[in-house]
């Protein structure tokens, strides 16, 4: 690519000046995603960026689509709501980061396909929680199999399972278009990363089901994530305190990237 750092400051500010556009991320949330992205975008080239892109704006479409409802359960239920801060862009876009830091660092191709199994998955993850909420059917416990309240982690539906696969294949579409050339093939990169993305997302349900942190509320007696409810500090009753909705997410990504890497080593 001609003017590799051109390409990346144009690339990533106009990433980062959509997200402001949008009041997507906090202040914080805003400066840590430009820098990432611009990390991706020198690293990644094309592949990197839309990669990204998709990540980016079919979580945004999808929030936009789960509309109020999705905003209600954030309220009842979940420690963060609103606007994205930079500990939730950390932990949903450094491994990707990294992943490319690697590749340029020993030119494992490896590596390349583990930043699109991390994006794939943190897409994956997304657009299960944000569509799940409107599946007609109560979701279960992915490892109780018993009914949870809609939106608490760990709980999962026939249309979470359905978006989360999606929202893996479109980051693999878009990868895999970018890397055809240089892989040979358009089908193994497509398939190594939707698979992972999508292994990750289920992963990442059964952490939030098994380890992820979660409260009884003293006054309403609801099991929620968030550690003050009613105004009253929650009493932790499930999982692990460090293991918050973020620590999960982390390991969601690190998951993918490293089932990707994974997947293209068995066949390389």
């Amino acid at each position: 690519m001609a003017h590799p750092i051109l390409f990346s400051l144009i690339a990533s500010g106009a990433l980062a000046g959509f997200a402001a556009w949008r009041r997507a991320l906090t202040p914080g949330g805003l400066a840590l995603a430009g820098a990432l992205a611009l990390v991706i975008c020198y690293c990644g080239g094309w592949a990197g960026y839309l990669a990204l892109v998709a990540t980016f704006c079919f979580t945004v479409a999808a929030g936009k689509i789960s509309g109020a409802r999705r905003e209600r359960v954030e309220q009842a239920l979940h420690a963060k709501t609103g606007r994205r801060d930079a500990a939730q862009i950390f932990c949903n876009v450094f491994v990707g980061a990294l992943m490319l830091l690697l590749w340029r660092v020993t030119c494992w191709r490896g590596f390349l396909w583990a930043y699109g199994g991390a994006m794939a998955a943190a897409l994956a993850d997304s657009m299960a929680s944000e569509l799940g909420v409107l599946s007609k059917r109560p979701p279960r416990d992915i490892l109780t199999l018993k009914p949870v309240t809609p939106g608490l982690s760990g709980g999962v539906t026939a249309l979470g399972f359905a978006m989360s696969a999606l929202g893996a294949a479109l980051v693999a579409a878009c990868f895999a278009a970018c890397t055809r050339a240089a892989s040979g093939a358009f089908f193994p990169a497509f398939l190594d990363v939707t698979a992972a993305g999508f292994f990750a997302a289920l992963c990442d349900s059964a952490l939030g089901s098994g380890v992820q942190v979660k409260y009884r509320c003293p006054a309403c007696s609801a099991l929620t994530e968030k550690p003050v409810h009613c105004s009253v500090p929650g009493v932790p009753e499930r999982g692990l305190r460090f293991m918050t909705n973020d620590a999960v997410n982390l390991c969601n990504n690190l998951l993918g990237a490293a089932a990707a890497a994974a997947l293209y080593a068995i066949h390389s």
